[in-house]
Formats: structure tokens, C-alpha cells, sequence
């Protein structure tokens, strides 16, 4: 499959040499995801809501190489890129599609990746990469990519990382839109206008979504029938969730996280540090709070009323083991 271009970059080889005293330089950003609910029942189709989460970052700056190689630079790794190791597959192939897709100059380029957002969260952080890594090269290259260019780049990219993807951190990474998604249909963005703070806690545990995905698998080969009514019943949760963020709802939205997360409990894809945070929120005043994402580890979410309250709900988490956290206005303002 191919992609059009659309625009000859600017940037000639020569041009290049010529401004190599004050080369050009290529910016590109990306922002990390939320699962606000839905887990684990997304995947046997039942909905789920996405949120873009834009107080965690990554910036990806592309300048000339000074060697013959690109070259990559991140806290992660740095080298020649085509050396990374296997875990940075996913932006090897990136970088090769992108610059052959559009049939740019294959020069060599110094990639520099600056996060904040954390590794193994459940925050999208393999596809906001990659995101930021293309809009650099397309910038660098003054080149005009289309959104569809580059989610089909990413996506691409993102087999790579996860041998399947829905598409949702992709489309979380580079959107403003919080969605509502459905395996089997398109995903629906909606406007997300709820006077009150989410915060997100960082527990320090990696998330372990392929095990948890593999140990609900197992419970409903054992279970069945007691499986496919804890998905049910989350899915009806996601729908009644959405229409209270429609009815700007806060108290019955947090609710129905508070439900998300027990039903979450009986899959047994929570663990013990997640739920003293978890539990902690809820002693702090939270309206509703849960964990995000695949579970075993990863980030909690909690619902507060109003900007002092998410300021004791945020302390109280990190008293009961989150390394680090945020807080973001929901009704589109901050």
C-alpha cells in the first residue's frame, strides 16, 4: 500500500550542505493517552473512552546528522539508529516509511526524543513517539502530511511494537478529540465538557497488559458465562458514562469509575499497590477512581470535584505509592 505525497519537500541535498553552519531543524509533538473506561472488555467488543492527556509530552527534534548514519539520541538509547535494540524496532521502520513514502532525501538525521511521558504505563508512549518522530521529519522536510498518512505510518509502526494495534494510541497521540471506540465500528469523537479534574498517578510498576489480556483470556475459558457478564456489564457502564459527561455529571461519572474499577477487581487485573492507590483516593474525596490501561502495574485515575480537592486526592496517591502524578481540567479550558 502507498501514499500519496502531497508537497516536494523544500530541503535539496545541496540546500542542506549549504546550512550546515545553522542547519535546519525539524519539530515534531505528540501528548500520551487515558483509558478513562472500558478496559479489557474493548477487546471482546464492548466500547471504551479514550482521552487525549496532554500534560505528559514528547517532543522529537530532527537536525542534520554529523555522521553518514541517522542517528537517534533519548534517555533510552543513543547511537546509530539502525543499531537500537529490538524495542526501538517500531521507529526504525517510521523513520524508513516515512522518508520512503514521501520520497524525501535519505540523508542522514539526528533524531532527539525529549518525554515526560513514562515507559510501560498504558499511556501510549510507543505511538506518541513515533507520532512526534514523523511530524519532525515531515517538518525538517517542510512536508504537508495528512492526518491519514500519518496514522497509516504510525499504525504500521505500531505492529511492529505490540504485533497487533487498535489504533486508539495513535489516534489519542496525535487528536485533541477524547473518543468513544468500538472494535468493530469507527471511533466517535465527542466533545468532553465535565466541570471537574482527573488526575492521573503513576504507580512506579510497569504495566503488564499482554499478561493481564492473556490471564482474562484464561478466567474465560474457566468462567465463561461469569466473564461475559463482568464485560457486559463494564460496557453498559461506558455508555452510561458517556451520557453523564453529555449531562456534564460529575458525581454520577465518578461513580461509574468506581464501579469500572471493582468489576476490573473481578478480573483480577488489578493488584495491590494499584488498589491502596486506588483506595486512597477514595479516603482523599475523590468522586470516583480506578485503574488505567492493562492493569498488573501502570497508572490509577481518580475524579475530583474542584482544583483543591484534586491538590489533596494528588498528595494522598503519592502518600500511598504513586511516583509521580497530574491533574487536568476536563471542560476543554485549561
Amino acid at each position: 500500500m502507498t501514499i500519496d505525497k502531497q508537497l516536494s519537500p523544500k530541503l535539496s541535498e545541496q540546500s542542506l550542505v549549504q546550512t550546515s553552519i545553522n542547519p535546519a531543524v525539524g519539530r515534531g509533538y505528540a501528548h500520551s493517552k487515558i483509558i478513562l473506561m472500558g478496559e479489557h472488555s474493548v477487546v471482546y467488543d464492548f466500547p471504551a473512552i479514550a482521552l487525549p492527556f496532554n500534560k505528559a509530552k514528547i517532543e522529537a527534534i530532527v537536525t542534520p546528522s554529523l555522521s553518514d548514519h541517522h542517528i537517534l539520541s533519548s534517555d533510552y538509547y543513543h547511537g546509530v539508529l539502525v543499531n537500537a535494540p529490538e524495542a526501538l524496532a517500531n521507529i526504525i521502520r517510521a523513520v524508513t516509511l516515512t522518508l520512503e513514502s514521501f520520497k524525501l532525501p535519505n540523508l542522514p538525521l539526528h533524531i532527539s526524543i525529549q518525554s515526560t511521558i513514562p515507559v510501560g504505563r498504558g499511556m501510549g508512549s510507543s505511538a506518541a513517539v513515533v507520532v512526534a518522530i514523523v511530524r519532525a521529519i515531515c517538518d525538517f522536510y517542510t512536508f504537508n502530511i495528512s492526518d491519514y498518512q500519518l496514522h497509516f505510518i504510525v499504525n504500521q509502526a505500531e505492529v511492529i511494537a505490540h504485533e497487533s494495534t487498535s489504533g486508539i494510541d495513535t489516534l489519542m497521540a496525535s487528536s485533541s478529540s477524547p473518543i468513544i471506540y468500538r472494535k468493530s465500528k469507527q471511533p466517535v469523537p465527542f466533545e468532553f465538557n465535565v466541570d471537574a479534574y482527573l488526575i492521573v498517578a503513576d504507580s512506579g510498576q510497569e504495566g503488564q497488559t499482554k499478561e493481564a489480556v492473556s490471564k482474562v483470556r484464561l478466567l474465560k475459558e474457566d468462567k465463561p458465562s461469569f466473564v461475559h457478564n463482568v464485560m457486559r456489564s463494564i460496557g453498559e457502564f461506558v455508555l452510561q458514562a458517556h451520557e453523564a459527561i453529555q449531562n456534564n455529571d460529575r458525581i454520577e461519572l465518578g461513580r461509574l469509575m468506581t464501579y469500572n474499577h471493582y468489576y476490573l477487581n473481578q478480573l483480577e487485573v488489578s493488584n495491590t499497590r494499584l488498589d491502596r492507590i486506588v483506595n486512597a483516593a477514595w479516603i482523599a474525596g475523590a468522586l470516583g477512581a480506578k485503574l488505567t490501561g492493562g492493569g498488573l502495574g501502570g497508572c490509577v485515575i481518580a475524579l475530583a470535584e474542584d482544583l483543591e480537592s484534586a491538590q489533596q486526592i494528588e498528595l494522598a496517591m503519592r502518600d500511598a505509592g504513586a511516583v509521580q502524578t497530574w491533574s487536568m481540567f476536563l471542560n476543554g479550558k485549561d
